[in-house]
């Protein structure tokens, strides 16, 4: 490893960031340097080679992305990984998408930052070595002009090469004709897709598109107004019948002659990507104690839910359930049995509920929410009951729940809604506790019944 491909360019505002990484790395070998600003990182790369800029995303004044494609300026063959927060995973994606090579999250795992790097540095030495090695080539043909069988052989050496490289990459590497069959179909095509390339040469490219033979000719559309399709995503269907989703770069491939082109795509499996996300999402919207649905995803979905139920003309009805006595119950034995009270409640209404249909959500402290869709008021009565009576045979000491039940009505507001049931789940309160009170429009003059069981 030469002195050049051993410097490493830390930025970050942070100084104890800095402070850290530079004292790790250099333990590690690598000769660091350090900047808190993306004006003193450009000023230092235009100084020194460098092999590694390891920049934070958020960064006063100039982002790490914007820092990234400015270094990629002074240094087009750098390495560049950036670093960011588990909550702005998606600032990664996009700076990867904008040219870094990998990103790293904080807090840092300094083994996986170690392999983060050499993969890196790995891919810029590949990268250095192809183009001293196309510069190699380029000389050797202009030499060997005079000699055909000499030219032959640096040929046949160069495709082998590029084969090697072709079939050596993890991404799909497919060309695709006119009439949108498959013409070529690297090893990392046939991996994503599951064929042999026997079996992919000369298929129609829509039988593998989630969207089929119209999206492959939206594909031909965009691709051909002379401009390159960057960064699509789509899903292409596996041969064990699942779905693959992919990020494709497509180009125009012009042949002398012909007034049609064929199209080069290269496709990257984000299957682990899209995991990601989902996760992240899942963090957003989940109650980190119960692990229902929290308030504000309660919001969101109740509106979706009243919105479908009136185009679709299916019933809607809402449960509000609260712990009676809870207060006193978590005074007297503590937080921490107060949290497994919260726990089974939320378990109670998974079990009691329909899966992957009905919905529960921790409406704050003690209460509780669930959405049930195309459940008429009958049948959410059912459920309520079933949960009331399964939370009191847990019997933790004396706590029961009241529960306010109503099923939508035409024309209402989900303000209305909620504000309806809750009057509902305090009157079941007022009323003793343990009970299920239900709201009926043409039982206005008394407000509510009350569950014959209890």
């Amino acid at each position: 490893m030469s002195a050049t491909d051993n410097r490493v360019l830390i930025v970050d505002d942070e100084t104890v960031i800095l402070d850290i990484l530079e004292e790790h790395l250099g333990a590690k070998g690598f000769e660091c340097a350090v900047a808190n600003s993306a004006s003193e990182a450009l000023t230092r790369l235009r100084a020194v080679d460098t092999a590694l800029l390891l920049t934070d995303i958020v960064m006063p004044q100039t982002s790490g992305i914007k820092l990234a494609q400015l270094a990629r300026e002074i240094s087009p063959e750098i390495a560049v990984i950036v670093m960011t927060g588990k909550s702005d995973t998606a600032s990664a994606i996009s700076a990867m998408r904008a040219g870094a090579d990998d990103y790293i999250l904080k807090p840092f795992d300094f083994e996986e930052m170690l392999i983060c790097i050499e993969r890196a540095l790995d891919k810029r030495r590949l990268i250095i070595e192809n183009r001293r090695y196309e510069q190699h080539l380029e000389e050797r043909v202009k030499e060997s002009t005079e000699d055909l069988e000499s030219t032959n052989r640096t040929l046949l050496s160069t495709q082998r090469y590029l084969n090697n490289l072709i079939d050596s990459t993890a991404d799909a590497i497919i060309t695709i004709d006119t009439e949108e069959k498959l013409t070529f179909a690297n090893r990392g095509a046939q991996h994503i897709l599951g064929y042999s390339a026997e079996e992919l040469v000369g298929k129609s490219i829509g039988d593998f598109y989630i969207g089929g033979l119209e999206e492959a000719k939206y594909i031909r559309r965009v691709t051909a107004l002379n401009r390159p399709l960057q960064n699509y995503e789509t899903e292409f269907k596996h041969k064990d019948g699942l779905t693959v989703p992919v990020s494709m770069s497509v180009s125009l491939v012009p042949a002398e002659g012909e007034e049609e082109c064929a199209m080069l795509a290269i496709c990257k499996d984000i299957t682990e990507q899209k995991r990601l996300e989902r996760e992240l999402k899942e963090m957003t919207i989940r109650d980190g104690l119960t692990a229902l649905y929290n308030l504000r995803h309660f919001y969101d979905r109740l509106e979706g839910e009243i919105e479908r139920a009136k185009r679709q003309h299916h019933p809607l009805s809402l449960l509000l359930l609260d712990i009676d006595g809870f207060k006193s119950y978590n005074d007297s034995h503590g937080h921490l049995e107060g949290d497994r009270v919260l726990r089974e409640v939320a378990r109670v209404i998974t079990d009691c509920t329909r899966e992957h249909v009905d919905l529960g959500f921790r409406y704050g402290g003690d209460e509780f929410t669930i959405i049930l869709p195309e459940a008429p008021e009958d049948q959410a009565h059912q459920i309520a009951r079933r949960i009331r009576e399964t939370f009191e045979a847990k019997h933790f000491d004396l706590l029961t729940i009241s529960i306010g039940l109503m099923t939508y009505q035409e024309g209402q507001s989900a303000r209305s809604f909620i504000q309806f049931t809750d009057s509902m789940m305090y009157d079941a309160k007022r009323s003793g506790g343990n009970q299920v009170h239900v709201y009926r429009p043409e039982e206005m003059s008394e407000q509510h019944s009350v569950d014959p069981t209890t």
